[in-house]
């Protein structure tokens, strides 16, 4: 029988998961990433020989497949990660997840009562009215009340996705951030009491991420890094700095894509999987795309990321892996030295500064001014001393997060029922999918579209 060729858009985490499912089962498979390196958003950028995140990840997962898929391939050079995380607002820190005896021991207390009297208020409200929330701002009020709502929330989601909660799809909050329960809050509060007695820990307000979590001492990068290896292994090729400009489609069926490489070609093969930003790769197919499924794809909009990378002359810098704030340029910073990096200079570690922005505005263009930035909120927190840092480097992300606009809903299904009609196409993953999605479902959404592919074709 003769070999069936499959190319695979994006050679993040998905589209590798899915490349190594379709070589082991006998396809002739083709990863074209159009940038110079692999992993996506997981796969860290490699500079002075030093890797540098894009954002705190590491790898977990409930899933028993994925979880011995990445254990035989990775190997002993998994390592375990113990995920702590702080979050400082009203000038204090805060242990994530958050527990009640902290939240009521540093806010002031006024303020405390308010928030109580305002939680118990709205959970009690939910029980007797509509829980057809129109957008997050109500989801979160009614889950929250006025005062945690504005404390914790209001100001960070406008921050990271550039949009109002009541803008924001009502989907995104009960999906993304925890919620806690009137009658749960309560008794939380009441075992402050009853620990004094019992010598139990009291629980937090949300439980710590699903699974083990594992990392490498090469970050995230040393998973996708072993991925890569095994893919190539299986008889995969992965094809670096090539970027597909052009798809036709005709009948139904994708016939040939075009890359922009050194030597631009069009290719033929028998099946596809995008995993690319979905709104782009619907551009991508030019006429033959109807008006409507285009007006879909200019409504979807990812949120770009700029990160600023500090190698500090110190072996640990911040009192957690990672710190989120409210009054900064960056939304949260990381230190390496908690994820097990090796960096080349001993005793050092690597901070990495996470900004959100739109791409084409101030901090999307100027690197030099985000760096600066990042310096000085750094060293008006007192985390960093000037004479400690080696090397400052910026880089970036164009699609970051979906951004869940009011409607966006009704877009995505137009554009996945489109590309569902198309006989050899699969889409998958974070950007492909337009799922804000942890990298261990971004795998399994690999693997999922491979197996459909390989019964399509």
């Amino acid at each position: 029988m003769k070999i069936k060729k499959v190319a695979i858009i994006g050679g993040g985490v998905t589209g590798l998961t899915a490349g190594l499912y379709l070589s082991r089962k006998g396809f002739d498979v083709h990863v074209f990433e159009k940038k110079d390196r692999i992993g996506g958003l997981v796969g860290g950028k490699v500079i002075n020989s030093n890797i540098y995140e894009y954002g705190p990840h590491f790898f977990h997962t409930n899933n028993p497949k994925v979880l011995k898929e990445i254990k035989d391939i990775v190997g002993n050079e998994l390592i375990d990660f113990n995920r702590t995380i702080l979050v400082k607002f009203m000038d204090n820190y805060f242990t994530f997840p958050l527990s009640i005896f902290e939240v009521l021991k540093k806010l002031p207390k006024n303020i405390v009562i308010k928030a109580i009297l305002s939680f118990i208020s709205n959970n009690f409200k939910r029980i007797f009215k509509n829980k057809n929330e129109a957008n997050s701002e109500e989801v979160l009020l009614g889950f929250y009340g006025q005062v945690f709502y504005e404390l914790f929330f209001k100001s960070f989601i406008k921050s990271v996705w550039g949009i109002n909660p009541e803008k924001f799809f009502p989907e995104f909050a009960r999906q993304r951030i925890p919620k806690v329960s009137a009658t749960t809050f309560l008794n939380k509060i009441l075992s402050l009491v009853r620990v004094k007695f019992s010598k139990k820990s009291y629980k937090n307000f949300v439980e710590n991420v699903d699974g083990h979590h594992y990392t490498t001492n090469r970050g995230y990068l040393g998973i996708v890094e072993k991925i890569a290896a095994t893919f190539k292994n299986s008889g995969g090729k992965i094809h670096l700095k090539s970027e597909v400009s052009e798809i036709t489609v005709n009948n139904n069926w994708v016939e040939k894509i075009k890359i922009k490489s050194n030597n631009c070609n069009n290719y033929k093969f028998d099946g596809f999987i995008n995993t690319a930003a979905i709104s782009e790769f619907i551009k991508m197919m030019k006429s033959t795309v109807p008006n409507y499924i285009l007006d879909s794809a200019n409504f979807l909009e990812y949120r770009a990321l700029v990160f600023v990378g500090v190698l500090i002359n110190k072996p640990k810098v911040l009192p957690a892996a990672f710190i989120y704030f409210r009054k900064h340029i960056f939304n949260r910073v990381y230190d390496s030295s908690y994820f097990g990096h090796d960096t080349v200079t001993p005793d050092t570690t690597i901070l990495v500064a996470e900004i959100s922005c739109k791409a084409g505005d101030k901090r999307w263009n100027d690197e030099k001014y985000c760096k600066d930035m990042v310096i000085k909120d750094l060293l008006k927190e007192n985390i960093i001393d000037e004479k400690n840092i080696l090397e400052t480097h910026a880089y970036k992300y164009r699609y970051g997060y979906p951004i869940y606009k009011l409607g966006y809903e009704k877009h995505l299904n137009n554009i996945i029922k489109y590309i569902g009609s198309i006989g050899n196409l699969e889409t998958a993953g974070r950007q492909g999918l337009f799922q804000y999605i942890n990298s261990h479902i971004a795998m399994q959404m690999g693997f999922e579209a491979a197996e459909v592919l390989a019964d399509k074709i």
